[in-house]
């Protein structure tokens, strides 16, 4: 099975593991191999040739004797063992690979730059290449992946920063595909509205405001005199009314993020 080793580590540290517990020595050298191969990856790595991997089909050739090869992180993984590849693993190098493809744009200085300077801020919190694959693992397919790299992108471009980069991707994973793109693809007046107080959310508005991309409360209530002294009423109250907004997050999100065709 490929990448043995690999795939104990992944889904011991992403799903079964007691999190009280420490890592194994092994554990952490394989995670520290990773990591240190995926930003060697993208800091230093031509990616050009990856969008020409994606068209091709996995094979085991291809991973230990191919142009995957060649990439620091794949070659790695494959590395930690010698055997055939298990189709989990399979998926999450076609992930890995989706995401390299679109950072591919940004030049391998400017890559090195920024994820110094983060990892340099964040001092002993989990380092930007161990924070991508957890990352990476828990996204549902390429699709999301390439989501998440869209996102990466534009922090590398310095038009977001790396915590709404983080917020942004912990989003992407939570939320159905299909939600996300309904959100992209609608104007932002769509979901900006104000309502009647007994008007819940709707079918559509609901889950983005699950995961953080809507916000959702209700204007405050005021009470007032009652200026009319025909009425009947002694004061006048208003307010209350139900407030749906697109958030900070969300609108980083609308604006950068490019829907799958």
């Amino acid at each position: 099975m490929l990448i043995r080793k690999v795939s104990v580590f992944l889904h011991a540290t992403f799903h079964t593991q007691d999190r009280c517990q420490p890592l194994n020595k092994t554990t952490v050298n394989e995670l520290k191999k990773i990591d240190n191969a995926l930003i060697e990856t993208i800091k230093d790595s031509d990616l050009h040739n990856v969008s020409i991997i994606l068209a091709e089909t996995f094979t085991d050739s291809l991973l230990t004797e191919g142009i995957l090869k060649e990439i620091p992180i794949i070659n790695t993984i494959v590395g930690l063992t010698k055997t055939t590849f298990e189709i989990r693993n399979r998926l999450f190098i076609k992930k890995l690979i989706t995401f390299l493809a679109e950072i591919k744009v940004i030049d391998p200085k400017k890559r090195a730059s920024m994820i110094s300077d983060i990892d340099t801020k964040i001092g002993k919190k989990i380092k930007v290449g161990e924070k991508l694959i957890y990352i990476l693992d828990k996204c549902d397919d390429h699709f999301d992946s390439k989501y998440v790299a869209q996102f990466f992108r534009v922090f590398l471009e310095e038009k977001i920063t790396y915590k709404e980069f983080l917020r942004g991707a912990s989003i992407i994973q939570k939320i159905f595909r299909e939600d996300l793109e309904y959100f992209l693809e609608s104007r932002i007046d769509t979901f900006e509205k104000e309502t009647l107080t007994e008007e819940s959310p709707n079918e559509d508005e609901a889950p983005l405001i699950n995961v953080g991309i809507l916000g959702f409360g209700y204007n405050p209530v005021k009470v007032a005199d009652q200026n009319d002294w025909k009425s009947s009423e002694k004061y006048v109250v208003s307010g209350g009314e139900t407030v749906i907004w697109v958030t900070a997050i969300g609108k980083k999100m609308k604006e950068h993020l490019i829907m799958e065709k």
